[in-house]
């Protein structure tokens, strides 16, 4: 069973190859050369800024298609501003589309910050969410990590669609009805102590029955 990471060392170790200009250069390569590569900006409703590319690229790591990567690249600097690594998990006795976990990582280079302040979000509800029903949240809690997600969250609450808590070791899953619960339960989503690793956050298009369980891959 996968734990979710949430220590900082973790999350630094995870994606530390995309904040080295060679290794993050080596990746735009062979993202903007993949074969299976699609701009989707248009599907995700993203205004890009000239030089600027969001693309979806599918089998580049496996033949499989339980995964795919999106990556907003810069094709004047030859460099990834954004990177999402989207893995399908199953989700067992449910009418609908199948869950998705992202780990994401955003570049923190200022020459990105304009283009980027709406990318992450538009992705994640805009393209991901409006294919999938239901994202949980990642088992690597990268990039700005707990943050992203407890956004992200409110936003789906304002946005009226469906918030839950997922207890792996236990599968009990708890809807969240608003901000205030919302709050309440943070320190156990996102806490660093050993015995909370194994909770999910999920946002769904979709009410979940009580009973679902998650069919979750170990990396």
């Amino acid at each position: 069973m996968p734990r979710l990471i949430v220590k900082d060392n973790e999350v630094i170790q995870l994606f530390a190859h995309l904040m080295v200009r060679e290794e993050n250069a080596r990746l735009y390569d062979s993202l903007v050369g993949a074969e299976n590569c699609t701009d989707i900006s248009a599907d995700a409703q993203c205004v890009m800024t000239p030089g600027y590319r969001l693309l979806r690229v599918d089998h580049r790591t496996r033949p499989s298609s339980d995964r795919f990567e999106i990556a907003l690249v810069n094709d004047v600097l030859k460099s990834i501003a954004y990177y999402n690594q989207v893995v399908i998990t199953g989700i067992v006795d449910l009418n609908c589309r199948p869950a998705t976990q992202n780990l994401v990582w955003r570049s923190t280079d200022s020459r990105h910050s304009l283009v980027l302040r709406d990318v992450a979000q538009k992705v994640f509800f805009n393209y991901i969410l409006n294919r999938y029903d239901v994202i949980l949240s990642d088992n690597h809690q990268t990039g700005e990590g707990k943050f992203f997600w407890q956004r992200q969250m409110s936003t789906a609450l304002a946005l009226g669609l469906h918030v839950y808590y997922y207890q792996m070791l236990n599968a009990s899953l708890v809807e969240i009805p608003d901000q205030d619960a919302l709050d309440g339960l943070a320190d156990q989503l996102w806490s660093e102590n050993d015995d909370q690793q194994y909770h999910l956050a999920l946002i769904s298009k979709v009410i979940l029955p009580v009973g679902i369980s998650f069919s979750v891959e170990e990396e």
